[in-house]
């Protein structure tokens, strides 16, 4: 934005000192062209006035001296020529001159200014007037080279004087404007870098109004506004989530209890089925309630090989009724990253239950522990489609294979987590052609 201003303050100047040599130069030649209308005037004039009295037409004229002779100094810049009745000469003061120039006299005569093109060695053209004085016409003609000289004199002249004046008004005017631009900016920025930092995790964020421009003021406020009415509805939502989710769980328990007393049959195997999946939801539910209401304290000093184990321990049961080994590989030491344990095993715990959902009986999930700070989780199973590898990432959205019965939950918290940890969840696919889901945390340490 600044260079373009720059640049239309600079173009804008140009114009304004090019109107100014058309307006000047209009301006001289109006002038000039009144005052050789009034020379031209008076030189006839003074030509009429000296006349003798008036004889036969065609009967040679004499004026004295005084008056033929600065006519005849001029080198034909200069003429005169009195006609008689008929438009016959009497009288001229360059009889060669004025044979050149008779072709372009108008006939008749009138008492106004014309105009000769080029002729008589004047490359500009002359101009001419006519008077009369009784049955004579007097017609006097000037050439135009001093005039144009004069007016090209005129106009550099004004260039040169208008340059060095117009210059440095223009590189101050760009300069002050430019000033003028940054500093009424420099509140929009700090709008910018705070709307910037608006989201699901800092809802309560506002637009700065200090120090705004009188015009922008009015559009920042109603983002304050429409942001208050957002952060209510977030909490609404999240509020309501966070009580479903606990109310369910009591009845859950209870459904729970009361499903074990009937003992092992098929119909009790099926319900017990459907009560672990609904209380697998409202856990999860719950914990997106929790990481959105609640910042996590990623602070902590956290060995991602112990998340790595503790994770693995908690699901081997798992495995094993899914028929599905899990392997842990890579890094073989502590390697410390600043984050939070318990939120790191949780997101953890999320990639590799969708692992073993996915993998086929009789094959493994690797859990792989890389230096600086990544986690990933391979598996055997169909993979995820490129397409598809982003609309994963987003609450209640499943994969087109998906059997286990999830509500779609267990990526988008590990990527809440991840985010809350300056990292992101990266999905890719594995070396045997299933899915591989990276978690890269921020490796820096805290002070």
């Amino acid at each position: 934005m600044s260079r373009r201003l720059a640049w239309r303050l600079t173009a804008l100047m140009l114009c304004a000192m090019l109107l100014a040599a058309a307006a000047v130069a209009r301006g001289t030649i109006a002038t000039l062209r009144d005052l050789d209308d009034s020379a031209l005037q008076r030189q006839a004039r003074l030509v009429a006035n000296h006349l003798p009295p008036q004889g036969e037409d065609g009967a040679a004229l004499i004026l004295p001296d005084e008056i033929t002779q600065p006519f005849r100094a001029s080198d034909g810049d200069n003429l005169f020529i009195v006609y008689g009745t008929g438009q016959t000469p009497l009288a001229t003061s360059d009889p060669a001159k004025a044979a050149q120039a008779a072709p372009y006299i108008p006939a008749p005569l009138t008492g106004r200014i014309f105009r000769v093109p080029f002729v008589a060695g004047h490359r500009h053209g002359m101009i001419g007037f006519a008077l009369r004085r009784g049955e004579r016409w007097v017609v006097v003609l000037q050439g135009r080279e001093q005039a144009t000289v004069l007016l090209q004199s005129l106009i550099a002249s004004f260039l040169a004087t208008s340059i060095w004046l117009l210059l440095p008004i223009g590189l101050a005017t760009v300069v002050v404007s430019l000033l003028t631009l940054r500093t009424g900016l420099r509140p929009l920025l700090r709008v910018s870098a705070a709307a910037a930092s608006v989201g699901p995790a800092r809802p309560g964020v506002r637009l700065p109004t200090a120090g705004l421009p009188r015009e922008v003021s009015p559009l920042v406020h109603a983002v304050n506004e429409a942001l208050t009415r957002l952060e209510q509805t977030i909490e609404t939502q999240r509020t309501f989530m966070a009580e479903a989710a606990h109310g369910l769980r009591t009845p859950l328990a209870v459904l729970t209890a009361r499903l074990d007393a009937l003992g092992q049959t098929p119909e009790a195997d099926a319900l017990r089925h459907d009560a672990d999946r609904m209380a697998r939801l409202v856990g999860q539910l719950l914990r997106m309630a929790r990481l959105d209401s609640l910042p996590l304290d990623v602070t902590q000093a956290v060995d991602l090989h112990a998340v790595a184990v503790e994770a693995i321990t908690a699901l081997v049961p798992l495995g094993l009724r899914r028929d599905v080994e899990l392997a842990l590989l890579g890094y073989d030491g502590t390697l410390l990253v600043s984050g939070n344990h318990a939120a790191l095993v949780l997101a953890l715990t999320n990639l590799i239950e969708n692992a073993i959902a996915y993998a086929p009986p009789g094959s493994a999930v690797e859990v792989v522990v890389t230096a600086p700070a990544t986690i990933s989780v391979l598996d055997s199973g169909p993979g995820i489609a490129v397409e598809h590898r982003d609309r994963l990432l987003r609450p209640f959205e499943r994969g087109i294979a998906a059997t286990d019965g999830g509500a779609g939950l267990g990526l988008a918290i590990a990527s809440r987590i991840a985010a809350a940890h300056g990292g992101h969840i990266r999905v890719d696919s594995s070396p045997t052609g299933g899915a591989l889901v990276a978690l890269d945390a921020n490796s820096s340490l805290p002070g």
